[in-house]
């Protein structure tokens, strides 16, 4: 199979590229960024420009905001990955809470500002905790932030608009519970491929520390219980009726109440989609190109019970925005080798002259053992020795991931929202 990757920062591409490619596809990635061309460089068959769409089976997108070029690819040849609509969904915060609530997903109270004038007034009317989101295409989605207290907000809203960046956003109550989310994969004919994930995204241990998207994640896959029912279920027929083909998560919060909506990822979810590939019955590629062409797929029984990742990096990670003298290329990657990547998700790395793996210079996010059990313990304890064997200088990583997620996912156990086991077999 012929695939096509257009990417923006190859955040996801670049590993998703090498796997198909490992598989035995041949896979042509096109990356715009100029300081992220040199992710996977030397692994990965980099190309300045793509064929046309229609010369290849499958055109992949990893990340959203190309949705237009994602919809004009799609009338030409089987793509996956992102739209307008999936743009719209993860970009437009404003359209996505609203899309919840029409498919009947319970959100906390919210609303919306351009103006800060406005959002103070508001805050000191506040008598509850609140969450900030940015709405729109933004490069730096760390300014999300949920204060303890509305005092906490006005501290936080005046030192965000000194640095400026942000023109319109959300101002939500905050609702308090256990953190999951909960992701298919779409198309005509069905969704396939039902799975959680439980992630922890401070930089520090005990959820310290600016917040990096994703510090380490648990994923299994599962049928269909509680969580799903009252959460992303509601959400699948109206996908359908609007034509929607491709990965769909729904980060929410639960609680005595119910499920919380609180945001979509419409794209590839980087960890939490590499540890997926490895509990799929199935190869990725030939899973994407099934999905992407409408087929409907059989019922996928996992390989594996679980699987999790730590991920490990080295500064200036996670600052964002720094003079580039920061980023470091050419720090050696010890105990990792290219034929280690089914199980390792690889970012800022590249293959130098003498054939082993050194950062990129990128941004010092390396990537994330991809450890499978029959337990989170079994899991995470695989990612950990992992971790003994791949080092970098100065390497930081979380220590407490798993007694992170173990304490979340015996909460959700407990209080009956998930299924006995996490599939049954």
């Amino acid at each position: 199979m012929r695939v096509c990757m257009p990417t923006q920062y190859a955040e996801g591409a670049a590993w998703f590229a090498q796997r198909m490619a490992a598989n035995g596809h041949e896979v042509d990635v096109s990356i715009a960024a100029e300081q992220c061309k040199e992710a996977l460089g030397g692994i990965i068959n980099r190309v300045d420009a793509l064929d046309e769409p229609e010369a290849y089976d499958l055109a992949v997108f990893d990340v959203c905001g190309q949705g237009k070029l994602a919809d004009e690819a799609r009338l030409k040849t089987p793509t996956i990955g992102d739209s307008s609509l999936a743009t719209r969904l993860e970009e437009d915060r404003i359209y996505g809470l609203e899309f919840m609530e029409q498919c009947g997903i319970k959100v906390s109270p919210w609303e919306q500002f351009s103006n800060p004038a406005d959002a103070i007034r508001y805050i000191k009317r506040s008598k509850k905790p609140l969450v900030f989101k940015p709405v729109g295409e933004q490069d730096d989605k760390s300014t999300t932030y949920v204060a303890k207290s509305p005092e906490d907000m006005l501290r936080y809203f005046d030192t965000l608009f000194r640095s400026g960046g942000v023109s319109e956003f959300v101002l939500q109550e905050v609702v308090t519970g256990t953190e999951v989310s909960t992701q298919v994969y779409l198309n005509p004919q069905g969704y396939y491929a039902l799975n959680h994930t439980l992630e922890t995204k401070k930089l520090m241990n005990d959820n310290l520390g600016p917040a990096t998207g994703c510090s380490g994640s648990l994923v299994w896959m599962c049928r269909e219980d509680r969580v799903f029912d009252q959460g992303l279920k509601k959400a699948v027929a109206p996908l359908q009726a609007l034509g929607y083909v491709g990965p769909i998560d729904l980060n929410t919060i639960v609680n005595d109440d119910g499920v919380w909506g609180l945001e979509w990822t419409s794209r590839f979810g980087y960890d939490a989609d590499a540890l997926l590939t490895r509990l799929l019955p199935m190869e990725f590629g030939e899973f994407l190109h099934k999905v992407a062409s409408g087929e409907k797929l059989p019922d996928m029984s996992p390989l594996h019970s679980y699987c999790a990742s730590i991920r490990l990096s080295c500064p200036p990670y996670p600052c964002e925005g720094l003079p580039r003298k920061h980023y470091k290329a050419g720090v050696p990657i010890h105990g990792l080798t290219e034929d280690m990547l089914d199980k390792f998700f690889l970012y800022d790395a590249r293959k130098n002259e003498e054939g082993t793996l050194e950062t990129a210079g990128i941004c010092g996010w390396i990537g994330s053992p991809l450890a499978v059990g029959e337990t989170p313990g079994q899991a995470f304890e695989s990612a950990r020795e992992m971790l003994r064997q791949v080092t970098v200088p100065n390497g930081q990583f979380r220590t407490d991931v798993l007694a992170n997620t173990s304490a979340r996912l015996t909460k959700l156990r407990v209080d009956g929202w998930l299924k006995d086991a996490p599939y049954e077999r």
